[in-house]
């Protein structure tokens, strides 16, 4: 997809990601820019996580080349700016731990050397508890939470570091439709402030009022990379080989025009 606009933030060019030797996804050229909201889709097994994780080093980069921010992945050092919401479905440990210090160690890339949290740390924390709706559950067990709410501590905890781009992987499995729906406007007050926003996920309708962008991954490639309104227009064309079971609307059954009353309306315009 050529785009012209504000600068990358993400560059991939020619990637190739695996395991040891073996390639998972290969030849992947994407480039994110500053203020997209880009939807990565895929079934199963396609590679689209792979992607996700080799932007922050969790997977090999066997060929091709990473930058981020305009550096190369391998030297950039900067990492409050790069959010990261993994697939995980669980924050139970054997280990007492509240929500209030799961979120904590996301400030911890922006604390001094003696890692001593500061009057502002605290407020980033609060923040990012109340974003997702659990400020009320602060000092609670991280184990005492249902699934859709660790989901919400591990993205409170991304928020916590002010990323300027968060990319999250499959951020609304196990959150039910109203907390998905609340989810979505935060995210979308914070794509006002700037936030550059890429998600892996199979709930597209959730997205639908936020998202500029799609990427298709398909065998371990990029099937269809464009507009929004290009995929709806197109994109069945890419996925209807495809069982994609009912954790996804059809994109025939996606509205191209923005909802009056969508997320954005709350959270003001774009800049």
């Amino acid at each position: 997809m050529r785009v012209t606009g504000p600068a990358p933030v993400i560059e991939l060019r020619g990637a190739t990601f695996g395991y040891g030797e073996r390639a998972v996804v290969t030849d992947i050229d994407l480039t994110i820019r500053a203020g997209e909201v880009v939807l990565v889709l895929g079934p199963n097994g396609s590679g689209k996580s792979t992607i996700a994780k080799g932007l922050f080093g969790l997977t090999d980069l066997l060929a091709g080349e990473v930058d981020v921010f305009g550096m190369p992945r391998a030297s950039f050092r900067d990492y409050p700016r790069l959010g990261y919401v993994p697939q995980r479905h669980t924050l139970a440990s054997s280990v007492t731990v509240t929500v209030a210090e799961v979120v904590s160690s996301g400030r911890l890339s922006r604390q001094s050397w003696l890692g001593l949290a500061t009057r502002a740390d605290r407020a980033q924390v609060r923040r990012a508890l109340e974003l997702v709706g659990l400020a009320d559950r602060a000092s609670v067990d991280v184990g005492a939470l249902s699934g859709g709410q660790q989901r919400r501590v591990l993205i409170a905890r991304a928020l916590a570091g002010e990323p300027d781009v968060l990319v999250m992987d499959e951020p609304t499995a196990g959150v039910d439709i109203a907390n998905q729906h609340g989810l979505v406007e935060v995210l979308a007050r914070l794509v006002a402030e700037g936030l550059t926003l890429v998600v892996v996920t199979h709930e597209l309708a959730a997205f639908a009022d936020l998202v500029t962008r799609v990427v298709v991954v398909d065998g371990g490639r990029i099937a269809f990379d464009g507009s929004r309104d290009e995929f709806v227009a197109t994109g069945s064309e890419v996925l209807h080989d495809h069982d994609w079971h009912h954790h996804l609307d059809r994109p025939t059954r996606w509205s191209p025009v923005l909802s009056a009353e969508g997320p954005l309306s709350q959270g003001g315009s774009r800049s």
